[in-house]
């Protein structure tokens, strides 16, 4: 994931989700920390929902993303997560809130918040937690945006993908952090080291897609959970592949 792309996009992006009607956001009830906790005794699964991947230009233009999700939720899954960028990924917060009409597991919008507005638009369509970036907010940004997420029962993912951004988000007090690697692709290694360096009693999600059986040994007992993509679009059985990923 090339996530300095997609902050760029977003940032252009404020204005349209301003429109949101804040009287129709309504708190979640969906509990997302209690799903993907799982104390690094078990390597939890996010599965990843788009139509498009801009890294490699592979494409489901057919795919039918609700009936995906269904697919997930009955794998009993931690959480679905979903890229809400259209340009980039062909799904859209539309998606996400006609997945979120038909599933009980928890969404993670798969999109970076830099603005209220966009917190508050991702809630609208359905999101029970949010991305955000400790390196693309300043301090005093990324405390506002907890809080506001905090008042819809949204939880805050505080992504970092080098040392100096774990630093900030686990001064900014996150319960849950997200890493990533810096070049866009799952380096075990890094985020290993990563999140050795996070207090035991914090979630830790891994932000790079999972795309083999041996990465997600690499990854077990270091995180909680992670992400899941390619593996779950190409499935003919999703609950075959995703209990093959970590068995």
């Amino acid at each position: 994931m090339d996530w300095a792309a997609l902050k760029a996009v977003k940032e252009a992006d404020s204005r349209q989700c301003a429109a949101a009607p804040l009287s129709e956001v309504t708190p979640s009830i969906r509990d997302f920390t209690q799903f993907v906790t799982t104390h690094k005794q078990e390597l939890g699964l996010i599965p990843a929902l788009k139509r498009t991947d801009p890294d490699t230009g592979q494409a489901w233009p057919e795919l039918d993303i609700v009936a995906l999700a269904q697919a997930c939720d009955d794998t009993e899954v931690g959480a679905i997560g979903v890229y809400t960028e259209p340009s980039l990924f062909g799904t859209s917060s539309d998606d996400m809130r006609a997945i979120s009409e038909r599933v009980t597991t928890p969404l993670l919008a798969l999109d970076l918040v830099l603005h209220d507005s966009q917190l508050h638009y991702a809630r609208l369509c359905g999101a029970d937690a949010v991305l955000l970036w400790a390196g693309a907010l300043d301090a005093s940004t990324l405390a506002r945006l907890m809080t506001t997420a905090r008042s819809v029962h949204v939880v805050p993912v505080v992504m970092a993908r080098t040392f100096d951004e774990l630093r900030q988000a686990l001064a900014a007090e996150s319960f849950i952090i997200g890493l990533a690697s810096p070049n866009g692709k799952l380096d075990t290694a890094h985020v290993s080291a990563l999140a050795a360096q996070v207090p035991r009693q914090k979630t830790v999600i891994s932000l790079d897609e999972l795309s083999t059986p041996e990465e997600a040994e690499a990854l077990l007992g270091q995180v909680d959970t992670a992400l899941v993509s390619h593996y779950v679009l190409d499935a003919d059985d999703v609950e075959g592949k995703l209990a093959h990923l970590v068995e």
